[in-house]
């Protein structure tokens, strides 16, 4: 029997659950059942407050008003709530599962069995909404913000919420919201509770309120790149970019107190596995919304703050553009550089960033900054370029003492000195060849080249500088099995073996760079092991066994890669859509 129904018009913010149980009153059906029948097609259905399903046929039965399934999800269900803190692909099969008529992975998917939290089945409402439902619409009916977990205050009228005691209905039965207060009981959610408490609970409803409001659904999944900048401003990261948990955990339980957190059920443990530490690492397992929300609430005062930022990925540099330090440049000091490449200090582990502007200036320094000072430190020059070498001469052509110069230059002594050198040598270079030139025919010059022009090893020291970082930077974007980033192998790639290992010394910047990017066995090791979690993109479950063949590791390998076989096992399965029954093994 296919019988369609005329479900009430929905009211704004009005939970699905509450719109089903007004329906019931008004068909005068003596038993739920039948209403389950009229509205989800069965009767085999529990009326669920938060994440329903057969919402599909809900939706097609409904001869009203032509109402998507998709609105009916968004609007009046508690999907948004947890969907921005799932994966996108499990966000979409819950949206799957809520229209279809199999919902038995619903609540396993998005992790509530998995958690500390209870389902509560017990409905609230604020007493002032009540009076305003009444007079607006003649009638009250429930509000799904008032239902969502962490929810004990009205966010519109600061109330705290009652919780509805008599007359309820058992589990498969519709409790409707009476028309009048004396037709009913009711009880506080909260009683005696402090001032400090009731605000820190008014500004959590307000931030659960400013998520379900969010027009464009974002991924917050892993959002540990969006906090690192936070993390950074208060002081909680390492200059190794690791967060400092343990101050992470009792400034937040500072702000919050004990007493609340219990309530909110999300004490965060003393151990390196509380679920504080697994929202700011990189994601294996979801973490709960409400406690999702606690954390950017301590770090930005407000959901509504923190979503109006940028969202750019942290950078231990700041954001662009950085100033270009070569003081014999015009734009001295201007912040024109657009681009910082970001490399890891093989010694202490922190982050280094290395600019290069138009001029031909390149500089790099250790990070991360610590305030907007730190952008005008340069470590070491990587190059000086055109412009800088032609301000060199033109100081020794004026006369110049060589400490004169270096002030001018903005370098030491010694730099003077070692570059001056190398314009005399390539003057007397170029004066040579032109006598021989005039002297001989080419077929003379072609024996007497045993007395060759002096090479130009500032100019060739900078030229292989960029064919090194090219081959380096091909070698790490390969898709192919992975090549270890040694000397010998970018050596062959460029044709220059002999000359890195020989001339060493005369090509300090090609070096500099090259030593960036070797690899020690760890690293590259590490680098194979993303490769080949890469190849078995969407293999689930990902065995670890596979991995490390696919990897071509052999036992006796590092904590570190280890650590890094472990990350990547859980960063495949975390992405890889499930089927419903693959759900719960999955949480399992």
């Amino acid at each position: 029997m296919n019988r369609r129904c005329e479900l009430p018009i929905p009211y704004p913010d009005e939970l699905l659950y509450s719109i089903v149980a007004r329906y019931h009153l008004r068909s005068n059906n003596s038993s739920p059942k039948w209403t389950l029948r009229d509205t989800f097609g069965t009767e085999n259905v529990i009326a669920t407050i938060d994440l329903p399903s057969h919402i599909g046929e809900l939706s097609r039965r409904n001869i009203v008003k032509d109402i998507p399934v998709d609105h009916w999800i968004d609007e009046h269900t508690f999907y948004p709530f947890y969907a921005p803190f799932m994966p996108r692909d499990r966000a979409l099969l819950l949206r799957k599962l809520m229209e279809s008529e199999d919902g038995s992975g619903i609540h396993t998917l998005v992790g509530i069995t998995a958690s500390t939290f209870d389902r509560d089945n017990k409905l609230h409402f604020c007493p002032s909404c009540f009076d305003e439902d009444v007079q607006q619409y003649g009638e009250p009916f429930w509000h799904r913000i008032h239902q969502l977990p962490g929810v004990w205050v009205c966010p519109k009228h600061g109330d705290i919420l009652h919780q509805m005691t008599y007359p309820v209905s058992e589990r498969h039965g519709l409790t409707v919201l009476p028309i009048s207060r004396r037709m009913f009981h009711s009880i506080p959610v909260l009683e005696n509770i402090s001032y400090k408490t009731f605000e820190r609970l008014l500004a959590i409803a307000k931030d659960v309120q400013t998520l379900l409001q969010m027009k464009e659904e974002r991924g917050l999944y892993n959002s540990k790149s969006l906090l690192l900048s936070r993390l950074s401003e208060l002081g909680l990261l390492t200059p190794a970019e690791r967060i400092r948990q343990k101050e992470l955990r009792e400034r937040f339980i500072t702000f919050y107190g004990y007493d609340l957190l219990d309530k909110l059920e999300s004490i965060p443990k003393q151990d390196d596995h509380t679920w504080l530490a697994s929202a700011t690492r990189s994601m294996r397992y979801t973490v709960h919304p409400l406690r999702q929300i606690l954390l950017i609430h301590f770090l930005y005062g407000s959901f509504k703050a923190f979503i109006e930022q940028s969202l750019e990925v942290h950078s231990p540099f700041g954001k662009s553009p950085w100033p270009c330090l070569n003081k014999a440049s015009e734009h001295y000091k201007e912040a024109i550089i657009q681009s910082c490449v970001v490399t890891r200090c093989s010694d202490t582990g922190r982050p280094v960033g290395t600019f290069v502007c138009e001029c031909g200036y390149s500089y790099s320094r250790r990070g991360p900054d610590q305030n907007e000072e730190d952008k005008f430190h340069k470590g070491r020059v990587k190059s000086f370029g055109a412009i800088w070498l032609s301000k060199l001469h033109e100081c020794l052509h004026a006369g110049l003492s060589c400490r004169s110069t270096a002030r001018a230059l903005g370098v030491d002594t010694n730099t003077v000195i070692k570059y001056s050198t190398f314009a005399v040598m390539e003057q007397r270079s170029k004066l040579k060849v032109n006598r021989i030139k005039k002297i001989t025919s080419s077929k003379s010059l072609h024996s007497k080249e045993g007395k060759k022009a002096r090479v130009n090893w500032e100019k060739r020291d900078l030229e292989l500088s960029y064919q090194i970082e090219d081959v380096c930077k091909e070698l790490l974007a390969s898709n192919n099995k992975p090549v270890r980033i040694r000397v010998s192998v970018v050596g062959k790639r460029i044709g220059k073996l002999s000359m890195l290992e020989k001339h060493k010394d005369k090509l300090p910047i090609t070096i500099g760079i090259l030593n960036n990017y070797l690899e020690s066995t760890a690293q590259f090791q590490c680098r194979r092991v993303r490769w080949a979690a890469e190849q078995m993109w969407g293999e689930w479950p990902l065995k670890k066994w596979k991995l490390v063949k696919k990897a071509g590791l052999r036992p006796g390998y590092l904590e570190a890669v280890e650590n890094e076989i472990n990350r990547c096992i859980g960063s495949n399965s975390d992405i890889a859509p499930l089927s419903t029954t693959e759900v719960i093994q999955w949480h399992h």
